[in-house]
């Protein structure tokens, strides 16, 4: 049912998730099997995005569950909005206390 790609990725990483799947294209682009859909350009725009954790400078996915993973260059207009701030500081606290992070809606200009 899975090809090659998918088969040695999962082996590596245990279970499905972005970086998976971004393994898993990856190893599809060197063996020239390429797929184009609107979750891989949703993937490809992620990647661009470079998410880190607001709170402690590292990479999304380090782990903890008070993670507060923003992007930090904004790629297109479908990036998510980008406290910066008093708005971040209560965003993280909120994070923090909650285990939630609020939804934050973009002003119109």
């Amino acid at each position: 049912m899975h090809d090659a790609c998918f088969n040695s990725v999962m082996q590596s990483y245990g279970k499905w998730s972005a970086r998976a799947a971004q393994a898993v294209a990856k190893c599809r682009k060197k063996s020239g099997h390429v797929r184009k859909s609107a979750a891989g350009l949703s993937l490809k725009r992620w990647q661009q995005e470079k998410w880190k954790d607001k709170r402690t400078g590292k990479a999304c996915g380090a782990g903890g569950s008070t993670q507060y993973c923003r992007p930090s260059k904004k790629i297109s207009n479908k990036t998510p909005a980008m406290p910066r701030g008093q708005a971040l500081k209560k965003a993280i606290r909120q994070k923090v206390n909650t285990g939630r992070a609020p939804v934050i809606h973009k002003r119109k200009k």
